[in-house]
C-alpha cells in the first residue's frame, strides 16, 4: 500500500513539474486554454488587437505560432514594443486563402500611442499577416506593415483623444484599458475594479460626440460632450442620451487622466431588439 501511495505522489508531483514547464511565461495558464477555440482567422487577429489595446499581451504572445515567437527573440522583447501603446484597432479586414491550413489577411491598423506625457502619437498602417492553422487554431505566422501616416496630437487633442479612447475600451470591453485612463480618487468612486466591470455588464456600446473644452489650462481640462450609451437586456434595449462633463488633468508618468465625469440624463428610448 505504501509503495502504491509512493507511485501515486510521485507522479502527481511529475505531471505537476511538466504543467509548470509548459506553463506560460506571464501567468501560468496552459498554452491552448489562453484564447477562445474555434475563432476565424480575421476573429483571431482582431482578438491578438484587442488584447494588446486591454493591456494583455501575455495572451496576444499565444497567438502566434513558435516561428513567430522565435523572431522576437523573447517575450520581454515582444512586450516591450507595446510598452507605450494605448490602442490598436484593425479594420477592413479581408482574407486570402493560400491552402487548406494557411491565410493571408489584409487590413488597416489605427495604432496610438503616448510619446510623452501631453501628447498622443497616431499612426495608421497598411498590414498583411499570413496566418496558419496549428492543431485547429488560427495563430499569426508572421507579419508585415507599411506606415500610411502619422500625427503627433497636441495636448488638447491628445486630452479628448483620452476621453474618446475611455469610452472606445467600455464599447470594446477593454476595461483594463478604460481603467487606466481613470485618476485613483475617481476608481475609489467605482469602489473596485470589479464593480467598475459590472457597471457595463450590459453595454454595447458607449460613443462621444460633440466634445467642447469649456475650461482649457496648461495641466486641466474640462470637456463637455454627448453621450450615447446603448445597452440590451433580457427584457429590452435602452439607449439613453446624456449630456456630460469630463475633467482632466495631467499625471506625470501617466499623462492625461479622467479625475471625474459627471452625466445627465437627455432622453431615453427603447429600441426594437437587436
Amino acid at each position: 500500500m505504501k509503495k502504491i501511495l509512493l507511485l501515486v505522489l510521485t507522479m502527481v508531483f511529475a505531471f505537476t513539474c511538466a504543467l509548470s514547464a509548459s506553463a506560460n511565461p506571464y501567468g501560468g495558464v496552459p498554452i491552448a486554454h489562453t484564447f477562445p477555440a474555434g475563432m476565424t482567422p480575421a476573429e483571431t487577429l482582431e482578438y491578438f488587437h484587442h488584447k494588446i489595446t486591454d493591456g494583455e499581451p501575455g495572451l496576444a504572445w499565444d497567438i502566434l505560432t513558435e516561428d513567430y515567437k522565435n523572431a522576437f527573440r523573447s517575450y520581454g522583447n515582444f512586450t516591450e514594443g507595446y510598452r507605450t501603446t494605448l490602442s490598436s484597432r484593425p479594420s477592413n479586414i479581408r482574407q486570402l486563402q493560400r491552402d487548406a491550413d494557411t491565410m493571408e489577411v489584409f487590413y488597416l491598423l489605427k495604432a496610438e500611442d503616448r510619446e510623452n506625457d501631453r501628447q498622443i502619437v497616431v499612426q495608421t498602417f497598411e498590414c498583411s499577416a499570413v496566418m496558419k492553422r496549428v492543431y485547429g487554431s488560427w495563430k499569426i505566422d508572421s507579419g508585415t506593415g507599411k506606415r500610411l501616416s502619422r500625427v503627433v496630437l497636441n495636448s488638447r487633442e491628445t486630452a479628448r483623444a483620452v476621453l474618446m479612447d475611455y469610452h472606445e475600451c467600455i464599447t470594446n470591453k477593454e476595461f483594463r484599458r478604460a481603467w487606466s485612463f481613470l485618476g485613483d480618487g475617481y476608481k475609489k468612486s467605482f469602489g473596485s475594479f470589479s464593480a467598475f466591470c459590472n457597471g457595463f455588464t450590459t453595454t454595447v456600446s458607449s460613443v462621444i460626440s460633440d466634445t467642447v473644452n469649456v475650461a482649457d489650462g496648461p495641466d486641466m481640462l474640462s470637456i463637455q460632450y454627448t453621450l450615447t450609451a446603448k445597452d440590451a437586456t433580457p427584457e429590452s434595449n435602452v439607449v439613453q442620451i446624456f449630456k456630460g462633463t469630463a475633467n482632466l488633468e495631467v499625471v506625470p508618468g501617466r499623462g492625461w487622466i479622467i479625475f471625474s465625469a459627471e452625466n445627465k440624463l437627455e432622453s431615453r428610448y427603447f429600441p426594437p431588439k437587436w
